[in-house]
This record gives C-alpha cells, sequence and structure tokens, in this order.
C-alpha cells in the first residue's frame, strides 16, 4: 500500500515538472510582435543599402546633367566669344580695304605678276594632296612647301621661303591647324600674304579641323570667305563642303583624307590654280 502510494506521489511531481516546462516554454515563445520586429530588423539592412544605392545613382545622374549642360553652355559661349573676334577683326579689315584702295578691292588686277608659277604651302593635308595634284597641272612649273603639324604661322613662314616673283599664284592651304577660337589669326596671316604678293592670284581652301573646347572651324571659314570678297582674284576651293558632303573620303581621324579623298582635293585646288591662271592671257593654254 505505502510503495502503491509513492508511486502515484511520484507521477503527480513528474506530471507538474512537465506542466511548468511547458508553461515557462510557453511564455517564452516569439509572439506577433516579436516576429515583426524581426521583419523589420531583417528589412533594415537590405533598406539601408538600396537607400545608398538611389542616392548614388541619383548623385551620378547629377553629375552627368551638370556636365553635359556645363558643355552645352561652354560650346555656346565659345561659338558667341569667336563669332565676336572674327567680326571684330572683318569689321576692322573691310573698314581699311574701303578706305585705303576701293576700286582695286573691286576690280582686281586686269594681268598678274609673275611669269606663270605656282607657289603651295600647307600642313599635312597639302602633304598629302600635292602628289595628286601635280598630275592635275601638267606642265605648270610648281613648287610645294608643306609641313604636317604646321599652323598658319608656320606657313606663312614657308611662304616666306619659298616665295619668288615669277609666281603668279599662291595657294596658301592653311587654318587647319589653328585653335578655332582665335580666327584672327588665320585673317592676319592672310592679309601678310596678300600685302606681299601684290598683284598675284591666290587659292585658299576652306577648313575642317577639329573641334577645340565647343569652338568649331565656323569662325575661321568665315576668315577665308571675308578675305576672298575682299581679294576678287581669290579662289576658295570649298574643302569644308566636299567633306560634309563625302564624309566617306576621310581617315578615321575625320581629320585627314584617305587617297582618294586627297585626290578630289587635288583636282578642287588643281581649278581654282587654272581659274587664276585663266585670268592673264599670257597664261592661257
Amino acid at each position: 500500500m505505502r510503495r502503491a502510494a509513492m508511486a502515484v506521489a511520484l507521477l503527480l511531481l513528474a506530471a507538474g515538472a512537465f506542466v511548468g516546462a511547458y508553461l515557462y516554454a510557453a511564455a517564452d515563445a516569439p509572439d506577433e510582435a516579436d516576429a515583426q520586429q524581426a521583419r523589420s530588423e531583417a528589412a533594415l539592412g537590405p533598406y539601408e543599402v538600396a537607400q545608398l544605392g538611389a542616392y548614388a545613382d541619383g548623385l551620378r545622374y547629377g553629375l552627368e546633367r551638370g556636365l553635359s549642360e556645363g558643355a552645352t553652355d561652354g560650346e555656346q559661349q565659345g561659338r558667341a566669344d569667336g563669332g565676336a573676334a572674327v567680326d571684330s577683326v572683318l569689321a576692322k579689315r573691310d573698314l581699311r580695304k574701303s578706305d585705303d584702295q576701293p576700286q582695286l578691292a573691286r576690280t582686281g588686277p586686269t594681268r598678274l605678276d609673275g611669269s606663270g608659277q605656282v607657289l603651295v604651302v600647307g600642313d599635312s593635308l597639302e602633304v598629302l594632296t600635292s602628289p595628286y595634284l601635280k598630275r592635275y597641272l601638267p606642265g605648270i612649273p610648281l613648287t610645294v612647301n608643306a609641313e604636317g603639324g604646321y599652323n598658319s604661322i608656320q606657313i606663312f613662314g614657308l611662304f616666306q621661303e619659298s616665295f619668288d616673283p615669277a609666281q603668279s599664284v599662291i595657294v596658301f592651304d592653311a587654318g587647319t591647324n589653328d585653335n578655332p577660337a582665335y580666327p584672327e589669326i588665320l585673317a592676319g596671316n592672310l592679309d601678310k600674304v596678300a600685302a606681299t604678293v601684290g598683284d598675284r592670284c591666290l587659292v585658299v581652301p576652306t577648313i575642317h579641323g577639329f573641334t577645340v573646347d565647343g569652338v568649331d572651324n565656323t569662325g575661321k571659314n568665315r576668315v577665308v570667305r571675308s578675305f576672298a570678297a575682299n581679294h576678287p582674284t581669290t579662289q576658295v576651293p570649298d574643302w569644308a563642303r566636299a567633306v560634309e558632303m563625302h564624309p566617306e573620303l576621310m581617315q578615321s581621324d575625320d581629320l585627314h583624307p584617305i587617297p582618294e579623298g586627297a585626290d578630289l582635293r587635288a583636282r578642287m585646288i588643281a581649278r581654282g590654280v587654272k581659274a587664276c591662271l585663266a585670268m592673264d592671257p599670257r597664261f592661257v593654254r
């Protein structure tokens, strides 16, 4: 009897311990609030990463927009400054021409100085062009002095080296390597050539060159055309237009022509030279 009572007591004690453990575990189990907090903490890291990514994307977009708009503003300002500089130079030259020699500027000479020889000075474009040029001007005494990379100041130096009184036509192939922001440099060198050659004919091609700091070659080409307008014997092969119409004739640098482009350029310059010589009956063939 005593043994049975002890067994019952042990069973009750074990049952009580089990119930107590269950109740403790149940009290410590995560409820819905704990689950929500856990989800929030788990999401916090990815959220912060995403927030930083969005901030970086926004910063990059802002920088790109700022650079783009800044470049546009710079190009517009460069064009405006270059145009103003050209207008200033051309206005002074036009005023000087009208004061000094109004009739000569309009009519030009009836006879070219020299004996029909031709001088060609230029940069790398002329280095590529001149071998073809000789083909299109057979029988015409031709002197070529050209150096790659030369600007119009240096090419004027080549002109000074090679100019001979026997020459009646001067091909001044310059300006491609001039900074387009300063077209007045080309204008000044053209004026110096004109002051030297007297009653001779000039051939001055238009310019296709690089855009520098947002400034293209519009100013330099305005100088060329204005010069021709003030010197009626000047011939202007429109190389810039030819490149615009036939970009396939250019090398990958978009500055130098391939052989077919050099051949076309030579034909254009040769036509200018022949038009010059045709002004003087002595040189008409």
